[in-house]
């Protein structure tokens, strides 16, 4: 889902990117967001660009708050990036001469288990984007949480949340640091060994907003003049109890809804690596952070080479693909998992390219599409297939209703048999 959408969600601002392409509102009740190539700028590919179909699946209305949901469907929704910031009341090197540094111990575990915490390995680590029905206080998520286990058959042990940046105040200090996250960072001192956060955050805040002529803050940010906004956001997370966070920097970034866009040609995707890179060296300044970054493009859009704007994997833990089940090229008709997954920027493509990285890889965001297939278990088995058979860190349900996305429940019989089969306990 786009940032914009979902960071909205959580945040009060909203675009949602399942099926990108529409900034969406969110129900009046919704309080809070959720939400080796190491190649050089000279090594990158041009750019090849594509059309990115956009169709508007939903549009919620509601009061004061655009939540901000970061969603990126694969069947995409371009959304806008309108975005008005309202604090929850409770609860994405190889840049263009980017230094290249080793990252630190706790972000190069290479564990094969099952479950558990999330590494930079095939962890296969249950998240859910919780539904937001009930409110985001401790015992709302511990109500939620225990409904989706229960009808799984599953256990999560990371929630998903989209940070809030209208402005560099709020992207330093995202509501999840603050009272208004305390429900999220109450639940993870319970378990701080296992349970963990992942977040969304753009790499600038609304107010920098430019898709359509990003050069001019991939300039300034590839120069390192956020850098110390970096720093403190990583700092602020520290604090909270969060330094165990995955951190989708700039998440779904080949969007062209997104407002940190890499741009259409080869030198802003450059650019838009190499601030990246910055960003993220500066997020490991943060005395005990032990975060793990993971790069996190959108299947789905147009099909610009990833080498291009891929950051190098001194910067890059874990690389992610928010997949959805609906097609770019056909979103009005039901395909199946293998159609999906062989669209040119889709799983197929990325796969290869994490391999040749020798990166594990993670669906951060994917779920079912209300129209056209709905109750899909093909869908869910096929995501489960390749998460269970490949090397993946995790997985992160989005159980949310934005736009054309669809929570498991009572509609959804087949696909919840088949997602307790895939990732069910027993």
């Amino acid at each position: 889902m786009n940032k914009g959408t979902i960071t909205r969600f959580v945040k009060g601002d909203t675009t949602h990117r399942f099926l990108k392409g529409v900034t969406l509102a969110v129900t009046s009740f919704a309080l809070v967001a959720m939400i080796t190539i190491d190649a050089s700028a000279s090594g990158r590919t041009p750019a090849v660009t594509g059309t990115t179909h956009a169709y508007v699946f939903a549009s919620e209305s509601g009061l004061n708050q655009l939540i901000r949901f970061g969603l990126g469907r694969q069947s995409p929704i371009n959304p806008t990036t309108t975005s008005t910031t309202v604090a929850p009341s409770g609860g994405g090197g190889g840049g263009g001469g980017a230094t290249t540094t080793t990252p630190p111990a706790s972000t190069q575990s290479t564990t094969s288990s099952s479950g558990g915490p999330i590494t930079a390995g095939a962890s296969r680590s249950e998240c859910l984007t919780a539904n937001s029905n009930v409110g985001w206080s401790l015992s709302a998520l511990q109500s939620t949480i225990a409904n989706f286990e229960a009808l799984t058959s599953s256990t999560v042990t990371c929630l998903g949340a989209y940070g809030s940046d209208q402005t560099w105040s709020d992207w330093t200090d995202p509501w999840f640091t603050g009272p208004s996250g305390a429900g999220y960072t109450s639940w993870i001192a319970a378990d701080p060994q296992v349970r963990q956060m992942v977040l969304g955050i753009s790499l600038i805040p609304a107010s920098l907003n430019d898709s359509s002529d990003p050069l001019g803050w991939e300039q300034s940010c590839a120069a390192g003049d956020f850098n110390t906004y970096a720093s403190e956001l990583g700092t602020n997370l520290v604090a909270a109890g969060l330094q165990n966070s995955v951190i989708r920097l700039g998440w779904e970034m080949n969007g062209s809804w997104e407002g940190d866009f890499i741009g259409t040609t080869s030198q802003e995707q450059s650019l838009w690596a190499t601030c990246f890179d910055n960003e993220v060296t500066a997020l490991r300044s943060a005395s005990g952070e032990h975060f793990l970054i993971d790069w996190n493009p959108n299947s789905c859009t147009a099909a610009v080479p990833y080498a291009n704007y891929y950051p190098g994997n001194a910067f890059v833990d874990i690389m992610g693909l928010d997949f959805y089940d609906q097609s770019c090229q056909n979103p009005n008709t039901a395909v199946s998992f293998s159609q999906l997954a062989s669209v040119p920027s889709g799983l197929d493509a990325f796969e290869a390219f994490a391999n040749a990285q020798g990166k594990p890889m993670s669906f951060p965001e994917w779920g079912l599409a209300s129209s056209p297939s709905g109750d899909d278990a093909a869908y869910i088995d096929g995501v489960g297939s390749a998460v269970n058979n490949g090397n993946f860190a995790f997985q992160q349900y989005f159980d949310e209703v934005v736009g054309n996305t669809m929570v498991l429940g009572s509609s959804t019989p087949l696909s919840n048999a088949a997602y307790q089969r895939e990732f069910g306990n027993s």
